[in-house]
């Protein structure tokens, strides 16, 4: 089992590959550091999760372009594919829809939640990147899942977010709130009437 030094030095490693660009570099560590024995929800969150949180500090300090930061994204993205691709645990604990708030286009943090939900035994439906209210309450009423998993990073998205809640709950699904948007304490999710609030993947159910 890999220690928590190594996987420090190995989210360093994995901000270093994704920063030069270096797709199957980054693909081949984050699956190297699985074979050695660290679990799936611990590379999501632990190794690709911070790294991409650093990304985003390098991008509001000007020390990277937004091309730099877009496309080390897009290896997150695909790091977290392969990952989840290694993984297929049975659903066990009821069906979940996870979801960007209309509005909201930083799908990643949602996207590694949904995995780690997935990971948890919820069968999840990931519906992406600003999912509009009225098409996911047509998502809920095809499919019935038992809890909608609500993603938003800017507050700006909030009174979006705030509809979509209040759409939800209008026919019986309830909402777990998920991501910055919400505050860092979720004030605002409560405030907005989720029935829950996580501030990130590992404070999910």
């Amino acid at each position: 089992m890999v220690v928590t030094h190594d996987l420090e030095a190995a989210t360093g490693r994995y901000l270093d590959l994704i920063g030069r660009a270096d797709e199957y570099g980054a693909v081949d560590l984050v699956l190297g550091l699985m074979d050695e024995g660290v679990s799936a929800e611990d590379v999501l969150l632990r190794i690709i999760a911070p790294g991409q949180r650093r990304v985003g500090e390098l991008w509001a300090s000007n020390e990277w372009s937004v091309a730099r930061e877009h496309g080390a994204t897009a290896i997150s993205e695909r790091a977290v594919a392969a990952v989840s691709g290694r993984v297929r645990p049975t659903p066990t604990r009821g069906r979940v829809a996870v979801a960007c708030a209309d509005g909201e286009y930083h799908a990643l943090p949602t996207r590694i939640m949904a995995e780690v939900l997935r990971l948890r035994g919820w069968q999840v439906d990931f519906l992406g990147a600003s999912v509009p209210g009225p098409h996911l309450i047509t998502h809920l009423h095809q499919t019935g899942p038992d809890v909608v998993a609500l993603g938003c990073t800017l507050p700006t998205r909030l009174p979006r977010a705030h509809a979509t809640i209040a759409a939800c709950q209008a026919v019986g699904i309830p909402v777990l709130a998920g991501g910055a948007g919400f505050g860092a304490d979720g004030r605002f999710a409560r405030l907005l009437g989720a029935e829950a609030w996580a501030p990130t993947a590992r404070g999910g159910p």
